[in-house]
């Protein structure tokens, strides 16, 4: 017996309150709180279990459409006694509202046939709040934790009252009446005993905290009593009494500084994870003994047996030790997969697996252990959802991560897809929180819809609006364009502006630039080792990111993945475009898969749909003739060119729309006009004479002198001597054939106007139409 504990009330009194009523209510034979007459009978427990247990229902549905059918004609006494068990399970639950609890007792109670009504002790429970997050791992095993109250309702009416009342007066006697019923899940029994003794079992639900809560502070009560159910939770409430006494208030095992004491790895601070795990495993297909047994497992034959919480490299001894006779590859593999099912899965994960053309799902709902079993020694209990669903047309990521190599694979970006999958799903649909804020969110990346381009950016940029709109069209499609043509053309500057436009004004972080160059290379761009300072002034190297996989990480980011995010490469082909993208070949032509990476061959690497990549390659720097096969085939090649297509007719438009003279452009139009046909890639871009300096004569010269010329005679070196260049592409030359051109346009439109003057007659004759 335990020295004498006052029955009274834990952390939220009210939902302990309405528990305990239908709790004591229940076990003592009395009247249920909801009816005049008492429901825990032996015969409606049998009749409950009857209908939901040896008659399970495995088709589609939601749990409450098959509760439904189920309880078709049942006793009324059986329906009641099903809302009972609802309120039992969903009380203490802080992650559903309490309008959604009442709903569903409501809707049970409907289901009978008298006028049942719900007392304000319970109806003051259900909108408390809640005592804890029941998670996926609980809420999923709801049918699970109804067969146990009613197995429950079985084991107290064989017993004599005198050890009811003796549970009701002392929580070690209830603890052993509970310990009676040795189904599983554990999660509901103990919500039971929280809210039957709240002043001495704990809210906490997992089995794997409680133990670990107790061995954190066990060195406070001078050593546990126990490892079973009962010697945990009587050392747990030793352990209370300490800390509560020291903190001067009730505390809380789920915040700091408690959290961090007790928990150490055991308990994830990020959200929700998903894990792909092979069901063929060397050769044996494991699908059917992993859903009949409800778990999933590695097989870890020769893995020696590594605790969970140990480090990879401590994983990475044991599988050296026991996996001698395979090659040292495969053995880093193994560990890495030994790892994530050992430590980095945890419960409330869900997990997949694919056999044949259907895809399983379950929720990881126990802790890492070793078996005995050679196929399946070392596992974790998975609550599996009844129906599989065809793999055809999966949405996007799921066909690419079914694609990724290995045993166990982090199958997270894909929870997004799973969770709206499972929701068009009811069978496969566990019990959610109704708050959005409590529910594990994952965004799904997806390609962005683009704005279209406006008359106003087109007017900024003096370009045509469906010029631009064929830009916006083809990174669109094709995520990845490249501006190339002769200097001065604006390429960087259009790219700049493009991008800054589709990624919107608030969001101007999420365009980079970065400019290539011979000696830059994949280490730069992408991920590389650099030096770093170490402990106590050691120089050791770290791998750090490049801009392109800083850009992805953000792209990638939850609340990103629906944000267009922009690269602009600058002068592109300067540099070593093989050595620079390496294997990231691949992700720019098939953005749908993933490939294992050069400085992380244990990570895979995807580009976010939502990055687009805009590079510019200047045709006089080297020619695009040159450039890789492969880079052409990944990427939209678009001309910008002085006499052609967006940019033709760019520096007029400039200079009508500042109301300035027309010279520079006649003097652009001449400058390209005695450059030779062979030199199409040298002609000069406008953006020369859009600078504010480029308005006066003395401006005009200096562009010539310091930026046109130099150009000019690097490019005819070997063909024509300086004197010569100067001589025929100097301002002055260039101004007079200017002039000439002008004066020969004027002379066409004087004598064309003479034309209109005179009579058709005195030009052509007589007769003339």
């Amino acid at each position: 017996m335990t020295a004498l504990v006052e029955r009274g009330f834990g952390p939220v009194p009210k939902v302990e309150a309405a528990g305990r009523a239908i709790i004591d209510a229940g076990l003592r034979g009395e009247s249920s709180p909801l009816w005049t007459e008492p429901t825990w009978t032996a015969e409606n427990a049998e009749e409950l279990l009857r209908r939901i247990f040896a008659n399970y229902d495995d088709g589609p549905g939601s749990f409450m459409d098959k509760f439904q059918r189920q309880l078709s004609d049942a006793p009324d006494g059986v329906c009641v006694m099903a809302a009972e068990f609802m309120a039992l399970q969903n009380l203490p639950l802080e992650n559903v509202k309490g309008e959604t609890k009442l709903s569903r007792m409501h809707e049970i109670l409907g289901w009978s046939q008298i006028k049942a009504s719900i007392p304000d002790v319970v109806l003051d429970g259900l909108h408390a709040g809640g005592s804890f997050h029941g998670g996926t791992g609980y809420s999923v095993r709801q049918w699970q934790h109804f067969c146990w109250l009613a197995r429950f309702v079985q084991h107290v009416r064989r017993q004599p009252m005198k050890v009811i009342e003796e549970a009701l007066a002392d929580p070690d006697e209830f603890a052993r009446l509970t310990e009676g019923v040795d189904d599983e899940p554990r999660g509901i029994r103990y919500a039971v005993e929280y809210m039957a003794w709240p002043s001495y079992f704990e809210p906490v639900t997992s089995r794997n905290h409680r133990w670990r809560i107790r061995q954190a502070y066990l060195h406070e009560i001078g050593g546990s009593s126990g490892d079973d159910d009962p010697s945990i939770s009587r050392d747990l409430a030793a352990i209370r009494k300490v800390q509560d006494a020291a903190a001067g208030t009730r505390v809380d095992w789920y915040v700091d500084p408690y959290l961090s004491e007790w928990s150490r790895s055991g308990v994830r601070k990020g959200g929700q994870k998903a894990w792909l795990v092979r069901q063929n495993q060397s050769g044996t297909p494991m699908l059917q003994m992993w859903l009949d047994g409800g778990f999933v497992s590695a097989r870890a034959q020769h893995l020696g047996s590594p605790e969970p919480g140990s480090s990879l490299s401590e994983v990475q001894q044991a599988v050296n030790d026991g996996y001698q006779h395979v090659d040292y590859a495969e053995r880093k593999q193994r560990s890495l997969e030994f790892h994530r099912f050992l430590n980095l899965m945890r419960p409330e994960d869900l997990v997949v697996t694919k056999a044949d053309d259907r895809l399983y799902i379950g929720v990881v709902v126990g802790e890492a252990e070793y078996g005995d079993e050679v196929t399946s020694r070392l596992r974790r209990e998975v609550a599996w959802r009844s129906l599989p669903v065809a793999t055809q047309d999966l949405p996007a990521p799921l066909p690419r991560l079914l694609e990724e190599q290995g045993t166990v694979v982090d199958f997270t970006d894909g929870l997004t897809a799973i969770n709206e999958w499972l929701r068009e799903t009811p069978d496969l649909l566990p019990e959610v929180p109704d708050d959005p804020a409590s529910a594990p969110q994952s965004q799904r990346a997806v390609v962005p819809e683009l704005s279209d381009a406006t008359e106003e950016l087109a007017a900024a940029l003096h370009v045509q609006r469906e010029d631009l709109q064929e830009i916006v069209e083809l990174l669109q499609t094709r995520n990845q364009i490249v501006f190339y043509g002769p200097p001065g053309t604006g390429k960087t500057y259009l790219a700049g502006k493009i991008a800054r436009f589709l990624a919107g004004d608030e969001y101007g972080d999420h365009v980079k630039t970065v400019q290539f160059h011979p000696s830059y290379a994949y280490e730069d761009f992408f991920e590389g080792y650099r030096p770093a300072l170490g402990e106590g002034g050691q120089v050791s190297f770290s791998l750090e990111p490049g801009p392109l996989r800083r850009i992805a990480a953000e792209a990638s980011a939850e609340g990103n993945r629906d944000k267009p995010f922009f690269l602009i490469i600058d002068e592109m082909n300067r540099g070593n475009l093989a050595k620079v993208f390496g294997e990231l070949y691949f992700l720019l032509e098939y953005r749908d898969q993933s490939i294992n990476l050069q400085y992380s061959p244990t990570e895979t690497f995807v580009l976010p749909p939502n990055l687009f990549i805009i590079g510019t390659m200047n045709t006089a720097d080297r020619s695009i003739a040159m450039v890789d096969a492969a880079i052409r085939r990944r990427f939209a090649f678009v001309e910008l060119h002085p006499l052609e297509g967006m940019i033709e007719g760019m520096l007029e438009r400039y200079l009508e729309a500042q109301g300035k003279d027309p010279l520079r452009a006649r003097l652009l139009d001449a400058l390209n006009s005695e450059l030779e046909a062979g030199d199409r890639d040298l002609m000069v871009g406008p953006s020369y004479f859009m600078k504010e300096h480029a308005e006066s004569d003395a401006g005009l010269e200096r562009i010539w002198r310091y930026e046109l010329l130099p150009l000019l005679e690097e490019h005819y070196f070997g063909r024509l001597s300086r004197e010569q260049v100067h001589e025929r592409f100097g301002l002055a030359a260039i101004r007079k054939k200017a002039s000439r051109t002008v004066g020969a346009v004027d002379l066409v439109l004087g004598e064309y106007a003479e034309l209109e003057a005179e009579p058709l007659e005195a030009v052509f004759g007589a007769g003339t139409d």
